[in-house]
């Protein structure tokens, strides 16, 4: 069911990019440290968010490490403490 609506989407974000390419397709210099080089400012610019995409998933590494640990924690600590429960339950019952 949710299929439909993010082809959807991805198609209309591919129409906005065409479109955004088709209306700034000039040349631009690109000068960096070893040289220079002449792209496309459509191109410039996915490269820029492409690479900000990667440093964003790089920084945020870390936070999903820590939280995918405390969650088995908390998973192994949860299976504890039903344990004792049922025990507990066990117990009562023979009284």
């Amino acid at each position: 069911m949710t299929f439909i609506p993010k082809l959807i989407f991805i198609i209309v974000m591919l129409l906005f990019g065409l479109a955004f390419h088709v209306k700034n397709h000039q040349l631009v210099t690109l000068n960096y440290y070893v040289g220079e080089i002449q792209l496309s400012f459509s191109i410039i610019i996915v490269l820029a968010i492409c690479i900000g995409v990667l440093l964003g998933i790089l920084a945020s590494i870390p936070i999903i490490i820590r939280n995918k640990q405390l969650n088995s924690r908390l998973e192994k600590e949860i299976k504890h403490r039903e344990k004792e429960i049922n025990n507990f339950r066990i117990t009562s019952t023979k009284d």
